[in-house]
Parts: structure tokens; sequence; C-alpha cells
């Protein structure tokens, strides 16, 4: 009875992403108010139940935080691409984002995987400077050869320029569920 009905090709929502938005916006104002800066990188968790239930805000706060907006077919509205936020729009960096995703998450929404997967790649495969991309410095501070190679390092080739394409989602392996402390505690 706690289910939720739910088109998975539409997560986000066009709701979600605004609510996502204003979630990251508000992230963003916080760590600033106690820092002083903004951050270079956050960790967040996903989780299938939560997503079901809010249409994505999550996966919206995601993508804000990258500086990509969904694509959503008018009729469907289903997400149908990603662009990237111009960044004298965006008006900041974009934040290096890494996802710990539940595993209910994983075997609900692998389309929604593949989607932010799409959207980090992008972000790093953007021709910016490393003070205003995070992903992209991190991702070629980490392995300086991914953006050369097209090879099993993880790069996309697009219009014949290699880009880096850094893992940044996390979970438990197909047919597992949690963290697996359970098995290691008996």
């Amino acid at each position: 009875r706690n289910f939720y009905s739910v088109d998975p090709k539409a997560i986000p929502s066009q709701l979600a992403y605004q609510t996502g938005t204003a979630m990251a916006e508000s992230l963003l104002e916080r760590y600033r108010e106690e820092t002083g800066e903004l951050p270079r990188s956050v960790g967040l968790s996903m989780w299938g139940t939560s997503a079901m239930r809010t249409s994505g805000d999550d996966i919206g706060e995601v993508l804000a935080l990258l500086g990509v907006t969904p694509v959503w077919d008018e009729q469907s509205r289903r997400v149908t691409g990603l662009e990237p936020i111009p960044l004298a729009e965006l008006g900041r960096p974009r934040v290096d984002v890494t996802v710990r995703i539940s595993g209910f998450f994983r075997d609900a929404f692998p389309h929604v995987i593949d989607l932010l997967d799409d959207a980090i790649a992008l972000v790093a495969g953007l021709d910016e400077p490393d003070e205003v991309n995070f992903i992209r410095a991190h991702a070629l501070a980490d392995d300086p050869q991914t953006a050369e190679s097209g090879g099993h390092t993880g790069a996309g080739e697009t219009g014949g320029v290699a880009k880096p394409r850094p893992r940044r989602i996390f979970g438990s392996k197909p047919g597992t569920y949690g963290a697996g402390l359970l098995h290691l505690i008996d």
C-alpha cells in the first residue's frame, strides 16, 4: 500500500527538477555560510522509494549541482536528453558529485543511473577551466590519460575528441542489498 505509481523514464519530473534545484541552492548557500566558499565535491545517497515518492527530486539535485538540465518530451514528459547550463547562466562552478545508490534504486532505475552517468561524463567533457568545473579537474587529476584515451579508461569519444568519463556512482553489486555489514557481523 506504500508503493507509488511512477513512470521511471519520467524521472526526474519537471517539478522534481525544480525542487532539486532549490535543494542544491540551499546546500550550496549553507556550505558557503559555514565555510565562506563553495564545495568542490559533494556526496549524496539515492534511495529507490524516495525517488518514487518525489519523482526524483534528489536526482534533480544532483543534476543541478552538476549544472545540467534534463530535456523532456513535451507529450510524454519523459526525459529525452541532457543539456549543460552555460556557466554565465549557472553563476557558479560545477560541483563534483559522488552518488551512493541503494540496491532497490539500482534495480528500479537502471536508466536513471545511465542518465546520471551521462550527465557526469557530459560535464567532465566540457572545455572549461578547472576552477569552474571541478568534475573535469578531479577526473584529469585522478587519471591524466583519461582525456587522451578512448580505450578502457572509461573515456567516451565525441567529435573525434576523447572525453573523461569519471566514475561517480557506487552501489552494491547486482543481487545484493545494503552495505554487506550484517554478513560480516554474523
